[in-house]
């Protein structure tokens, strides 16, 4: 079982989130802030970190920090609305960036792909100058971006 720690100050969406998260199999730890998420990457065993970054200012390049000392640091998943989420997503490092408003669900399947537990989606494709099927990736939403 995947330990995921979801570090969300609305308490609502983190509810949500971390509901659709231990439905699929997944343990759920929560932090409503950077630095209780800290305390809880560095006592160990997290296999990922779902961030809601709705204020750049709050700590996060910090946290991404601290967390790049470590010799088993957990990939992020960054999840915005902030225009400025994707830049920061880079300034982190983080593994994938998810805008918002997203579903749950697309959580889920995010963090199933940062943990190894599903693979990007492969799509047979018909090409027109070419009788025969070719398979194309696409990522499973559109917003799927590697680090």
């Amino acid at each position: 079982m995947d330990s995921i720690l979801i570090v969300e100050a609305d308490v609502t969406t983190s509810d949500q989130w971390s509901e659709a998260l231990a439905a699929s199999g997944h343990s759920v730890l929560t932090a409503s802030g950077t630095r209780e998420a800290l305390r809880v990457i560095r006592e160990g065993g997290i296999d990922a970190v779902v961030i809601d970054v709705y204020d750049p200012r709050a700590g996060l390049v910090e946290l991404a920090r601290a967390m790049d000392a470590l010799p088993d640091a957990p990939p992020i998943l960054l999840i915005s609305g902030s225009p400025a989420a994707p830049e920061i997503s880079a300034r982190i490092g983080a593994a994938m960036f998810l805008p918002k408003p997203c579903e749950p669900s697309e959580v889920v399947t995010a963090v199933g792909l940062l943990v190894g537990r599903l693979r990007p989606v492969r799509l047979l494709e018909e090409d027109p100058t070419e009788p025969e099927l070719r398979l194309r990736e696409r990522p499973v939403f559109a917003a799927w971006m590697p680090h």
